[in-house]
């Protein structure tokens, strides 16, 4: 899949996930004004549901780009998942140290995991659980 397809699924799903909390917010609402679809006016909504939709096609393009991403369904997916993909990312990458520490000792190698004790199974599964 090009990149600028996914992209656009991707916005298309971001925009999906603003459209429904749009109709929630106004089935909720006793009066909808469209001048303050939320507490802090019309411009701060309309940049809210742009950098929503744009972080969707972003996501999408990246993923298209490394070959992750195939058909139009997944990107879509992609773009309504965009918020929890970035913050699951986020959590996988170590937080930079401002202490003068090597910026090669962050990356994890695959021969520095934890020891686990033997016979100690619970702790085996959960210290490679990311939630």
């Amino acid at each position: 899949m090009l990149m600028v397809w996914a992209a656009l699924w991707g916005w298309a799903g971001g925009l999906c996930v603003e459209a429904l909390e749009l109709y929630a917010r106004i089935k909720r609402a006793r009066r909808w004004s469209w001048k303050r679809p939320m507490p802090q006016g019309a411009s701060a909504y309309w940049t809210s549901v742009a950098i929503r939709s744009g972080v969707g096609a972003l996501i999408a393009a990246a993923a298209a780009a490394s070959g992750q991403v195939s058909g139009a369904f997944a990107a879509l997916g992609l773009g309504v998942a965009a918020p929890l993909v970035v913050e699951k990312l986020t959590r996988l990458v170590p937080a930079p140290q401002s202490n003068g520490t090597d910026p090669q000792s962050l990356i994890p190698h695959p021969g520095n995991r934890a020891q686990v004790p033997p016979g100690n199974r619970a702790q085996e599964g959960a210290q490679f659980d990311a939630s």
